[in-house]
């Protein structure tokens, strides 16, 4: 099942070589570890690249974020609960 949250997001993050690697995000009051980028992608909004990140934590879960880089937040777009 894929639910849509679109809810703001603090993320720990790591700038190396020209990409970018979440570590760890905050939702709801708990913070998440990211245990691998599953998979990654860029769209553009406007002309500004906005960087996507399949995650996966150690629950039962793939957590979809999203970095914009016109005005630099985080965004948890989507969870996909995994059975």
């Amino acid at each position: 099942m894929i639910e849509e949250i679109n809810d703001p997001i603090d993320v720990m993050t790591v700038f190396r070589e020209g990409k970018i690697r979440p570590v760890k995000f905050k939702w709801t009051g708990r913070t998440y570890a990211v245990s691998r980028v599953a998979y990654s992608w860029v769209t553009k909004e406007g002309s500004y690249p906005v960087h996507h990140f399949s995650v996966l934590t150690d629950g039962n879960s793939v957590y979809e974020l999203l970095f914009n880089t016109y005005t630099l937040d985080w965004v948890l777009a989507k969870v996909h609960l995994i059975g």
